[in-house]
């Protein structure tokens, strides 16, 4: 993975574990987690891992964003939540 990739995971799973619903934060940190096994092999540097990096980006904002609205309008708490 290349230097700009381990903080876009870190920040991605970071942003996936605020969602407030139970369905939804498991849902963000799935995809974080696939899509970065998906693009695992691709050399560093190259157009297509600039690329993926750029979606990477684009994604954590809608995160960002999905996280903070989710928060401004919480669910009941679901079972799955409770220890």
């Amino acid at each position: 993975m290349s230097t700009n990739a381990m903080p876009l995971l870190r920040a991605l799973m970071r942003e996936a574990h605020k969602m407030n619903d139970y369905n939804f934060r498991s849902y963000a940190v799935r995809r974080v987690k696939v899509g970065f096994a998906a693009n695992a092999n691709l050399p560093e540097g190259g157009d297509d891992a600039i690329a993926a990096i750029r979606e990477g980006e684009q994604q954590l904002a809608v995160l960002r964003r999905q996280a903070l609205i989710g928060n401004l309008y919480p669910s009941g708490s679901s079972v799955m939540d409770s220890p």
